[in-house]
C-alpha cells in the first residue's frame, strides 16, 4: 500500500474507488503481496523442503485458498467444514493436515470415507481407537 496523488492505493488501485464501487467495510487483498509472503516463505524454508500449510481457519475465503493453492501449498484444516472448503478450493489432498482437538466421529469418519491421504492428526489415545474404530467398520 502507498499513497499516490494523497490518496491509499495498493497495486495501483484506489481505495476510494473501491469504497465507491463495492461500499464500506470491504476487504482487499493484494495478490502481489500474498505471492511475495509466499515466495520468501518458501526460500527461507528451502534447504529441508518442509510441506507449508495454509491455516483456513485464519481465512475461509474461498478465492484467496484457491490463490493459494496455486503456490504449491497445502491447507490446516481443524473441522469437517474446513476440509470440505479445502477439497473445494482444489487442494491436493495428500497435502491436507487435519489437525486439532476433538475430532467428532461424523469428521473422522468424513476423512476416511473420501480415502484421501490427510495427514490426520488425533490428540488422544481414546481417538485413535476410535479411527481404528471407524476404519474397520468401513472395510466391512
Amino acid at each position: 500500500m502507498k499513497y499516490k496523488n494523497k490518496q491509499l492505493t495498493t497495486e495501483n488501485i484506489y481505495f476510494q474507488s473501491l469504497a465507491k464501487k463495492f461500499g464500506t467495510p470491504a476487504y482487499c487483498y493484494s495478490y502481489s503481496k500474498l505471492e511475495e509472503n509466499i515466495n520468501n516463505f518458501k526460500e527461507n524454508f528451502k534447504s529441508f523442503s518442509p510441506l507449508i500449510c495454509f491455516s483456513v481457519k485464519s481465512n475461509t475465503n474461498l478465492n484467496i485458498i484457491k490463490e493459494i493453492k496455486k503456490f504449491g501449498l497445502g491447507a490446516d484444516v481443524v473441522s469437517k467444514g474446513e476440509l470440505m472448503l479445502a477439497l473445494k478450493a482444489g487442494v491436493n489432498p495428500s497435502k491436507i493436515v487435519f489437525s486439532g482437538v476433538g475430532k467428532t466421529s461424523e469428521e473422522i469418519s468424513f476423512a476416511i470415507e473420501k480415502k484421501k491421504y490427510y495427514l490426520l492428526m488425533l490428540s488422544q489415545r481414546v481417538k485413535l481407537k476410535k479411527l481404528i474404530k471407524l476404519r474397520n467398520e468401513k472395510k466391512k
